[in-house]
């Protein structure tokens, strides 16, 4: 919220002197406070115009306004990164093993996946090929983890370290004293 002022901040003797970056922090501290006046001092000291909406979107973030995963989103829509979330994992109460999972993503995600050769109608399709090919993985791993160890059994060892067994007595090669 603005600051009801009366003077501008040019009339006032403190300013006369100040230049650059210090007039300009000097001034919104003049003019403003609270969140606005977080928001502006981030601006300042931001280099760049993505530097700047970054700021104001952790400040916006620390004062509650935007959630975790809005945030992350919003830091990768202003940094051109894909991101994808999930949103919602939930059961079907009637059969345990369906359910689903609610994604949210943003284009620069999409285009990421097109130039690692996903396709489709509609970014959902696109999206959906993508996420079928982590379930697929995710269950080829599964079925390859459920059969480490369980292989039938021989005489023959083959296990990777074997243990040598320890020689019992005086070594044979060591000088007496």
């Amino acid at each position: 919220m603005a600051k009801k002022t009366k003077l501008p901040f040019s009339m006032m003797p403190a300013s006369w002197g100040l230049k650059g970056k210090s007039r300009a922090i000097a001034e919104a501290e003049y003019y403003y406070e609270g969140e606005e006046l977080e928001k502006v001092l981030a601006e300042i000291n931001a280099e760049t115009d993505e530097d700047k909406e970054l700021a104001v979107a952790e400040v916006e973030f620390k004062q509650g306004k935007l959630g975790r995963t809005e945030y992350e989103k919003k830091v990768a829509e202003i940094k051109k990164e894909p991101y994808v979330n999930v949103l919602k994992l939930d059961v079907n109460p009637e059969n345990a093993k369906a359910g689903y999972m609610e994604l949210d993503w943003n284009d620069h995600f999409v285009k990421f996946l097109h130039n690692n050769g996903y396709t489709g109608k509609s970014d959902e399709d696109v999206v959906n090929k993508w996420f079928n090919d982590v379930c697929r993985t995710v269950l080829v791993q599964e079925i390859a983890d459920q059969d480490y160890g369980l292989q039938e059994q021989t005489n023959e060892r083959t296990d990777v370290v074997k243990r040598k067994p320890r020689a019992t007595g005086k070594d044979k090669t060591s000088n007496p004293s």
